[in-house]
């Protein structure tokens, strides 16, 4: 069995592994949390421990929703979006009840866990991530615009390159609000959410190949590690060191494909 994974593609990422164990928290984005080997727990009020727990296989916690899970030593996958995209608000239809502002019980929850146990045993993310798209109904592109796809490509290669929008639009040959246009409408997320995660996902699979975090920070576009570390903690909640202490495999291994919209960076 895989001990823990960490897979970026898109604006996503998704964990596997061992539960963190953290006190009551906020994260930046949604995250879909899932019991991997069995039901976990979600507080009902992290205000009032008395409050109690909901048991639960699946649950949509929000955006900015302070939220504490108890899963014992069972592993957890923790789906983390962007609450600007379009995965997020697909996922939020598919959740079979709220309380609390959190969504419990993906209504078909079975494709999706059976392919988080295939990756447990350490089957290629190469040939899970489409289970993983299909199970969840993910964003898929649009019309895969040439165009796009090379801004996307060039963002994932060189993410500390400077410019924003007005050279990625020159790049592409559009207008900046043409381009902001059809770059929401192939990748379901706004240009600057994305280069977001892309450098983020750049500075995570450095710092995890033993570099520094301040070298890491700076390999991705960040203009130090103290900017890095904070928006890491914005995002998901906690400190990057914390996360290096889990030891995840090597992030979205394989290359970039030719298309590499939605594929692992």
């Amino acid at each position: 069995m895989r001990k823990a994974g960490l897979y970026f593609w898109g604006a996503r990422a998704l964990y596997l592994g061992p539960a963190f164990g953290l006190s009551a928290h906020r994260n930046a984005v949604a995250v879909l949390c899932a019991g991997a080997a069995g039901p976990f727990e979600v507080a009902c009020d992290p205000r009032k421990p008395a409050a109690g727990y909901v048991a639960c296989r699946t649950a949509l916690i929000p955006p900015n929703t302070l939220h504490h899970l108890r899963s014992g030593d069972r592993p957890m996958a923790f789906l983390y979006l962007d609450a600007l995209s379009t995965d997020y608000a697909m996922l939020r239809r598919a959740m079979a009840r709220v309380e609390r502002c959190v969504a419990f019980e993906l209504s078909d929850a079975a494709g999706y866990l059976d392919a988080l146990a295939e990756l447990r045993a350490e089957r290629a993310w190469d040939e899970v991530r489409p289970r993983i798209e299909a199970a969840l109904g993910l964003h898929a592109p649009a019309g895969k615009d040439a165009r796009i796809a090379d801004a996307i490509r060039a963002l994932h290669k060189e993410p500390a390159a400077g410019g924003g929008l007005a050279r990625f639009a020159t790049r592409a040959n559009l207008s900046p609000s043409r381009f902001l246009h059809l770059f929401a409408q192939e990748t379901g997320l706004p240009f600057r959410r994305y280069r977001l995660w892309a450098r983020m996902g750049a500075a995570v699979r450095t710092m995890l190949a033993g570099e520094s975090l301040t070298a890491s920070a700076y390999a991705a576009g960040f203009s130090s590690s103290a900017h890095f570390s904070a928006a890491f903690r914005e995002m998901f909640g906690m400190a990057p060191s914390a996360l290096a202490r889990f030891n995840p495999a090597p992030i979205g291994a394989e290359r970039p494909r030719p298309d590499p919209v939605f594929r692992p960076n």
